[in-house]
């Protein structure tokens, strides 16, 4: 390796170190001693399979969004076509823009989650609410079911049926009553269609009050962990949009080095595009701008989801 092709692995090595060194962990909220976890996290019954989860993940992300399937797809192509070109116009190589293009397949997801977390949010405000209602007519009823019936009829009471909003809780009723009585099941999958860590924990509690009734009143503390985590709501929103700036600029910075090698210095272009190493080296960037992106979103989702 000559020393200019050891100069381009040191300045890759040193761009991808400052970028895994900007994207830390997002802070998250201390949790607390619960001497129903062990219980909770060893619930068993019909567990939601992979593709049922991936499944109930993009319809409430297309719900939030008010995207449709077919349109998710468009914005895939076109990401696709768009990487591909910006591929060629950067790197010169139908190779190198092909890997370009696969990295940027995510896009429109990316862009689409960030979208849905406006949405979400507002659906969360509201969520306490409504877990509190349903509690507190769980505990005088003690059948799940109908506790939910009794929120959704009174959500929907002086709404006219044109202007009704279908919730969860709404398709959790009807899949019960209409396609599988499985109570555990129909709770796995309420819980996969709302995103929050408190929901979840909530959810687990009932399922285990569903065996042993005599753990309902385990219900009322996690609305109360809820409640009080709402303060920290808005120090991790802020925290989100720091990280995805200090991302974007750190992915910018390493995209722009390719074209300013083009006009600064034919040579060392070359080098970068048409040598297996110099090859290697973009390839590794682009991954680890993917890889990086997922890390960041996965970083940046608030404390209580």
């Amino acid at each position: 390796m000559n020393p200019i092709q050891a100069a381009l692995t040191g300045v890759f090595l040193l761009l991808s170190f400052a970028v895994l060194f900007l994207l830390r962990p997002a802070l998250s909220l201390p949790k607390g001693q619960n001497p129903l976890k062990k219980r909770r996290s060893a619930v068993s019954g019909a567990k939601l399979k992979v593709t049922e989860r991936l499944s109930l993940h993009f319809a409430t992300l297309f719900r939030q969004t008010r995207c449709t399937g077919n349109k998710f797809l468009a914005l895939v192509l076109a990401s696709a076509a768009g990487g591909f070109l910006a591929g060629l116009l950067l790197f010169g190589g139908a190779q190198l823009a092909g890997v370009m293009a696969v990295c940027v397949l995510p896009a429109p997801y990316f862009y689409l989650t960030i979208k849905s977390s406006a949405a979400a949010r507002e659906e969360i405000e509201g969520l306490e609410n409504t877990m509190s209602i349903i509690t507190n007519a769980y505990a005088g009823c003690d059948d799940i079911i109908r506790s939910v019936e009794l929120y959704v009829e009174e959500k929907n009471r002086d709404v006219p049926p044109h202007l009704r909003v279908t919730t969860p809780f709404d398709e959790f009723v009807t899949e019960i009553r209409l396609v599988n009585p499985d109570v555990v099941h129909g709770l796995y999958r309420l819980a996969a269609k709302v995103r929050n860590r408190y929901f979840h924990e909530w959810v687990k509690t009932l399922i285990l009050c569903h065996q042993d009734r005599r753990l309902k009143f385990a219900l009322f503390p996690i609305i109360k962990a809820m409640n009080d985590a709402k303060s920290m709501q808005v120090e991790s929103d802020g925290m989100m949009v720091r990280v995805w700036r200090d991302y974007l600029m750190t992915a910018g910075l390493m995209i722009s080095i390719i074209p300013m090698m083009r006009f600064a210095n034919a040579e060392w272009f070359y080098l970068l595009t048409g040598t297996t190493v110099g090859r290697t080296l973009i390839i590794l960037m682009l991954l680890t701008a993917l890889a990086t992106a997922f890390y960041v979103m996965k970083a940046t989702r608030p404390a209580n989801r």
